[in-house]
């Protein structure tokens, strides 16, 4: 297994877009590098850079130390899935399998040894004899992964490639890629999905617009959030984040002066980070002066738990869309007047004009 280092390299399209800024990034041999961001934010160009599809604009990308820019695919040691399974259409599910070892001069009883063990591994040896339009979009990519995994490559990347499949699929293929991570392959994995991103990877590389925004383990960078972008875009929802300012030893956030928060940096413009989980439903003779008066403008029911929508303050000085996680047996209903406790330790600040926590 390679260990694979981007230094400075950049994807810059002959249209003069930047799929990718000037990155560096190392990815360790057997680690599972999931790379999360919302579409456009340069997880497809930083894959295809790995996969050598395309060469960089600037900087090298490493194997082992030694330069591949230059260095095709099919001599990289990699597979790659991608969205929609990108079959060959004319082939068997079998075909598509073993056509990697085809081309590659593998002799014919070990071509069929190796697709029987791949499809074995998925699940998927009723489909052998089935061509890809006959397939759903799960089977498909179990197929395109049986295929990209039946040279026993080092590097594995994924991209998107679980676009468009249903959640039951979708679970049953993320088991398949967890038994992959097994120490003997490095693997890339890029998403949009977060949720699942957190899920399996032991390291999240969080983009955008083409430039690395934070690095580290999902829960490390879930907790210790270095911008506004990267607390937003992970979690279910994203942290709540609001204007504030300081008042001696208060938070004034909305119209509440919220007490016991630790102080603020000095910041012309000051924002207040808070997870959905670190605010609940305050109880029967909670401290009154760590709530914000609320009322619920939205609830969304998911089974155990629910997100309550709540606004508070003035029109321009509090939040229209600040997420609670609470338990399905409080009662709560739209229009509800509510106080909302918050975890003041679990506080963070960032600031207003660079995004940059404080």
């Amino acid at each position: 297994m390679p260990r694979i280092q981007l230094q400075q390299a950049s994807n810059v399209y002959r249209n003069g877009v930047v799929g990718l800024g000037p990155t560096d990034l190392t990815i360790e041999p057997g680690e599972l590098v999931a790379v999360v961001g919302p579409s456009g934010s340069g997880k497809t160009s930083l894959v295809r850079l790995i996969a050598g599809l395309d060469r960089p604009t600037t900087g090298t990308v490493r194997f082992d130390g030694d330069v591949v820019n230059d260095l095709a695919p099919n001599r990289r040691g990699v597979g790659l899935v991608v969205a929609q399974g990108a079959l060959y259409e004319h082939m068997t599910t079998s075909d598509n399998i073993r056509f990697p070892l085809k081309v590659t001069g593998v002799q014919e009883p070990e071509q069929t040894d190796r697709t029987e063990h791949e499809a074995g591994r998925f699940g998927i040896r009723r489909l052998l004899g089935r061509k890809p339009r006959s397939l759903s979009a799960g089977e498909r990519q179990l197929v395109a992964t049986g295929r990209a995994t039946v040279r026993d490559p080092a590097v594995l990347l994924f991209d998107e490639a679980l676009a468009g499949v249903d959640p039951h699929l979708r679970r049953q293929i993320r088991a398949e890629f967890r038994k992959l991570h097994d120490g003997t392959h490095t693997i890339v994995y890029a998403t949009n999905e977060q949720d699942e991103a957190m899920v399996l990877a032991d390291r999240l590389v969080v983009l955008d617009a083409g430039v690395v925004q934070q690095v580290g383990r999902p829960i490390d960078i879930y907790n210790e959030p270095v911008n506004v972008f990267v607390a937003e875009f992970l979690g279910s929802p994203g942290m709540n984040i609001v204007p504030a300012t300081s008042a001696g030893d208060r938070l004034v956030i909305g119209t509440d002066e919220i007490a016991g928060a630790p102080p603020p940096p000095p910041t012309d413009r000051l924002l207040v980070g808070i997870r959905p989980e670190h605010v609940h439903l305050a109880e029967p003779g909670e401290a009154f002066e760590r709530c914000l008066h609320t009322r619920v403008i939205g609830v969304e029911q998911l089974g155990s738990v629910r997100i309550a929508h709540v606004a508070f303050g003035t029109p321009d000085s509090g939040s229209l869309d600040f997420a609670v996680r609470v338990r399905a047996a409080r009662p709560l209903a739209v229009g509800d007047s509510v106080e909302m406790a918050i975890d003041v330790d679990r506080i963070v600040y960032f600031d207003g004009d660079s995004g940059r926590r404080l």
